[in-house]
C-alpha cells in the first residue's frame, strides 16, 4: 500500500475587507473594485516519498479578492488538494503519495458573475522528472598555498570552473581567502579536496555572471561547508546554518532572501548542503552571494549550480541581510512618528517583543493589520499597528494572546502618524518585518474612560457603565457597522466590521454595562473594537429584532402611488411585523417581510408628511418618514440623467472613479461612483461645450452609513464663485453590488455657480480637497449632473 504524507495545515479564507479600524487597508470587495490574482509560489517538489525537497514547501498560497477554483490536470489524479474553490484568499496544501515520477499543474483561475477573470499555474514535481543539466562549478583549483600569505579573491588565478554557464563568471569578496590548509573537503560525492575558500572577518563572497537559459528556473545549488572553532583547546565541528548565508541576485545590486538549504554530514568536519529553488522571474545572469556571520570559522568548498526540480521561490527584492539589530520599543517608534512616512533605522535592523491582540476566530479586526501591545503595559502609548500583507495574523500563524518577536528591517520599516494612527508598514514588495513567536501571554484589558481611546490605541480595554439607547446587531455581511454609546455625556463608537465573523447578525438590547475591546482610531477618532461577543456580552440578546429597512425614507410624487419597503430581521420566528402611523390619503399593508405605502392624490397646495412606525412583535419598532408633494409641485428638482460630458465613458482623466447604474422611480439612469473605502476619487469631464456663466447642479449621495464632501473645480477657463464644495448626506441605497435601487430626498439636490466658462472648459469633481483620489475614504455617488 502507497503511505500519503499530509502536513496538518490550516486553511486561511479572508474577503479583503472594508477598514474603519486602519484606513490604510484595501477596498471592501465590490464588484467596482479591480480584480486581482498572485499565487506564490509557482512550483512544488517533492520527492519519491512523496516528501517537499530541501526549500520547497507542501502548500501554495493563493491572494485574491474574487472567488477561485483550483483545477488539477487531467489523468493527473494522485495530487491531492485541501480545497478546490473558495472566496478570498487562501492556502492551499498538496499532498501526494510514494513512488510518483512525474509533475504536472494546478490552474488557480478567478470569476465573478459574468465569467473567468484571470488564471495563474502552480507546477508540481515529484521524483525524478528531468535530466539534470551542470550549470556552473567550482572547485577551487589546486594553486592555492598550504600557508601563510593566503591570496583573497581578487588576487587569486587558480580558479577550476566549469558547467555550461560558466564561461562568463567573475569573484569578488570581501575578507574571504583560498588555501589548502587545515581539513579539505571529504565525504561526500564530487568533494573536490584541494583549494578551498576560508571566510575571515566581516566576510562574503560573490559568484557573479553565471549564464542561464531563459527556461533555467528551477534549479539546485550544493556546496561544502565546514565549521571550525577552537575554544581553549576544545573545537566545535559542527556546521551552522544560521551564521552562514546564501543570496541570490540577477544584476548583482538587488537581493533575494536568505536560501533555505539542508545540510547532510559527510565526514567528521564537512557537510554537504542543498538548496532547491525556483526563480520567480526567469534571468539570463545569476549572482550567488555567501555571507559568514562569524569570523575566521567557516570554510567552503565545490559550488554547484544545475537544474532541478524547484523548490522555494525566490525573488529578487532588496530583502534585507542579517545584522546586528538594536532593541526599540513601542513608546519609541510613537514618539518618533509625523505625519510623513519615515524609515525607522537606515543604518540598522530594530527588534522588540510584544503581545498580538487580534482576535482571528472573533473576526472583527482589519485584514494586514497585526496589533500589538507592549507585554505587561497598563499604560496609554503601547499599542501599535503594523500594516501589511507581510504581517497578516492569519498568513504569519499567529493570534490573540501570542507572544513575538518582531524585527523591523534597517531602510526599510518606516513609521507613520497616519490620521491619528500609530503604523509601522513598509513597500508591498519589501520584507520589511519579521515575526517570529515566541510564547504566550494572559490578554487582560485596562479599564479606561471613553475619553482616553486614541491614547490607548492597539490595547485591550473596558469601559464601564456605557450606555447604548438603541437596539442593533453587532455586524452584517454588507456593510460596516458602527455604533453610537456613551458614558455619562462622553460619546463613543462602538465598530464591527463588514462580515465580522462571530459578530454577523447577532443582536444587541439598549442597556447599560462594562464593553470591552481593542482601542482604535479612525481620521484622528476614538472607537472600541470588540473581539468576541463575550467583550460585549452586558448588551447581547436573543429578542426579536428589526436590524434594517429599505428605503429609510419614502417620498410620493402628488399624483399618488405606491412605495415597498423591504424589513430585515433576526430571531424573529414566528412574530409578526405590523404598520401603524399613516392615515388620510396614506395607507400601508404588511406581507411577511414587506411593508407597501399607498398614497392617493394629493389635492391641496401643501406637502403631507407623516410617519410611518414598523414594529415587530415582541421586539422594537423604527419609523419611516413619508412624504406626498403638493399638487403642482415638480417631483424632481432636475433630472436624473446627466449631461454626456458628465457621463463615466467621456474621461480619460479619473482615479477611484466608476459608473454605476442607478434605479430611481422605476428608470435606470448612469450614475458616477467616486472613491473606494480607502480613498477618495475624482472624475474629469470631457469639453462641456457652454460659454459664460452657468449653474452646476447634481444629486449626490454619500455611501450607506458614511459622509462625504464633493469638491468642484473649473479647468481650463472660468472658475467657481462662491463655495465650491457641498457635504453630502449618506444614502442608504448606495452600498454592495449591481444596480442601486435609490431614493433621493430634496437635501440630497446641490447647485453650484460657475463663472467664465468657454466651450471647452473641463469640470473636475472630487472628493477630496486636494481633487488627486488619493485622499482618506470618502465615497458615494452623483446623478444627474446639469449645466443651466
Amino acid at each position: 500500500m502507497k503511505k500519503f504524507n499530509f502536513f496538518k495545515f490550516v486553511s486561511v479564507t479572508m474577503a479583503v475587507l472594508a477598514c474603519t479600524l486602519n484606513v490604510s487597508c484595501v477596498d471592501d470587495n465590490d464588484d467596482t473594485e479591480a480584480p486581482y490574482l498572485e499565487v506564490s509560489p509557482s512550483t512544488l517538489s517533492f520527492d519519491a516519498n512523496g516528501v517537499p525537497v530541501a526549500g520547497s514547501q507542501a502548500f501554495f498560497q493563493i491572494s485574491t479578492n474574487r472567488h477561485w477554483t483550483a483545477t488539477v490536470q487531467s489523468e493527473k489524479s494522485w495530487i491531492t488538494l485541501s480545497a478546490t474553490e473558495g472566496e478570498g484568499s487562501a492556502d492551499i496544501q498538496v499532498s501526494i503519495p510514494e513512488g510518483i515520477n512525474d509533475q504536472a499543474t494546478v490552474t488557480i483561475a478567478i470569476s465573478n458573475k459574468v465569467g473567468a477573470l484571470m488564471s495563474q499555474t502552480v507546477t508540481i514535481v515529484s521524483g525524478s522528472v528531468l535530466p539534470t543539466a551542470t550549470i556552473y562549478r567550482e572547485t577551487f583549483g589546486t594553486a592555492a598555498p598550504s600557508s601563510s600569505p593566503y591570496p583573497f579573491v581578487d588576487a587569486y588565478t587558480g580558479w577550476d570552473k566549469s558547467g555550461e554557464g560558466s564561461s562568463t563568471t567573475e569573484y569578488t569578496g570581501v575578507a574571504a581567502s583560498v588555501r589548502q590548509s587545515g581539513k579539505l573537503s571529504a565525504g561526500y560525492e564530487g568533494a573536490s579536496g584541494g583549494a578551498k575558500l576560508f571566510f575571515g572577518s566581516g566576510s562574503n563572497f560573490v559568484i557573479n555572471k553565471i549564464t542561464l537559459q531563459e527556461a533555467q528556473t528551477n534549479l539546485k545549488l550544493t556546496f561544502g561547508g565546514s565549521y571550525s572553532k577552537n575554544t581553549n583547546g576544545v573545537y566545535d565541528n559542527v556546521f551552522k546554518p544560521e551564521l552562514f548565508h546564501v543570496y541570490l541576485s540577477a544584476d548583482g545590486t538587488t537581493w533575494s532572501n536568505a536560501l533555505t538549504y539542508e545540510t547532510k554530514q559527510a565526514d567528521e568536519y564537512w557537510v554537504l548542503a542543498t538548496s532547491h529553488f525556483t526563480l520567480k522571474n526567469p534571468t539570463t545572469t545569476l549572482y550567488i552571494k555567501y555571507v559568514a556571520d562569524e569570523a575566521s570559522v567557516f570554510s567552503m568548498d565545490d559550488p554547484t549550480l544545475v537544474t532541478g526540480p524547484g523548490g522555494q521561490e525566490v525573488v529578487f527584492d532588496n530583502t534585507p541581510q542579517p545584522g546586528e539589530a538594536k532593541v526599540i520599543t513601542i513608546p519609541e517608534m510613537i514618539q518618533a512618528m509625523t505625519a510623513a512616512q519615515t524609515v525607522l533605522d537606515a543604518t540598522a535592523d530594530r527588534f522588540f517583543e510584544a503581545i498580538v491582540q487580534n482576535d482571528t476566530v472573533g473576526g472583527n479586526y482589519s485584514f494586514n493589520n497585526l496589533i500589538l501591545t507592549t507585554v505587561g503595559a497598563t499604560t496609554a502609548g503601547n499599542g501599535i499597528t503594523l500594516y501589511g500583507s507581510q504581517v497578516e495574523p492569519t498568513a504569519i500563524k499567529v493570534n490573540k494572546g501570542d507572544k513575538v518577536k518582531v524585527t523591523l528591517y534597517k531602510g526599510l520599516a518606516k513609521l507613520v502618524n497616519y490620521n491619528g494612527m500609530y503604523e509601522v508598514t513598509g513597500a508591498k514588495e519589501d520584507t520589511w518585518a519579521k515575526v517570529e513567536k515566541i510564547g504566550t501571554a494572559t490578554v487582560t484589558p485596562i479599564v479606561i474612560t471613553a475619553d482616553k481611546l486614541v491614547d490607548y490605541q492597539g490595547m485591550p480595554v473596558t469601559i464601564q457603565n456605557a450606555t447604548t439607547a438603541t437596539a442593533g446587531v453587532w455586524a452584517t455581511n454588507t456593510d460596516l457597522s458602527s455604533h453610537n454609546f456613551t458614558v455619562q455625556t462622553t460619546p463613543f463608537v462602538v465598530f464591527c466590521k463588514k462580515g465580522a465573523g462571530v459578530f454577523v447578525d447577532a443582536p444587541f438590547n439598549a442597556a447599560t454595562g462594562a464593553i470591552s475591546g481593542l482601542a482604535a482610531v479612525n481620521r484622528n477618532i476614538g472607537q472600541l473594537v470588540p473581539r468576541d461577543l463575550n467583550d460585549v456580552k452586558a448588551f447581547n440578546s436573543s429578542a426579536p429584532l428589526i436590524v434594517s429597512v429599505n428605503p429609510e425614507s419614502v417620498s410620493l410624487p402628488a399624483a399618488g402611488g405606491t412605495q415597498e419597503i423591504s424589513v430585515t430581521c433576526v430571531n424573529q420566528g414566528g412574530n409578526a411585523i405590523s404598520a401603524s402611523g399613516l392615515s388620510g390619503i396614506l395607507s400601508a399593508t404588511v406581507s411577511g417581510t414587506t411593508v407597501t405605502v399607498t398614497a392617493a392624490a394629493n389635492t391641496t397646495a401643501t406637502a403631507v408628511q407623516q410617519t410611518l412606525t414598523i414594529s415587530l412583535a415582541g421586539g422594537n419598532s423604527v419609523t419611516v418618514p413619508v412624504t406626498v408633494k403638493a399638487a403642482g409641485e415638480s417631483d424632481t428638482k432636475g433630472t436624473y440623467t446627466s449631461m454626456t460630458p458628465f457621463l463615466f465613458g467621456s474621461s480619460t482623466d479619473k482615479l477611484n472613479a466608476y459608473s454605476q447604474d442607478l434605479s430611481i422611480n422605476g428608470t435606470v439612469v448612469e450614475g458616477l461612483k467616486l472613491g473606494t473605502s480607502s480613498k477618495s476619487g475624482f472624475f474629469t469631464s470631457g469639453a462641456i461645450g457652454v460659454t459664460g456663466s452657468k449653474k452646476m447642479s447634481f444629486y449626490a449621495g454619500a455611501w450607506k452609513g458614511e459622509s462625504m464632501t464633493v469638491y468642484i473645480r473649473v479647468n481650463g477657463g472660468g472658475s467657481v464663485t462662491g463655495s465650491d464644495n457641498v457635504a453630502v448626506a449618506a444614502n442608504a441605497g448606495f452600498t454592495g453590488t449591481g444596480v442601486f435601487t435609490v431614493t433621493f430626498a430634496d437635501t440630497d439636490y446641490f447647485t453650484l455657480n460657475l463663472i467664465g466658462l468657454t466651450a471647452t472648459s473641463t469640470i473636475t469633481i472630487a472628493t477630496d480637497a486636494g481633487f488627486t483620489g488619493t485622499g482618506g475614504k470618502a465615497r458615494g455617488v452623483l446623478c444627474g449632473i446639469q449645466l443651466y
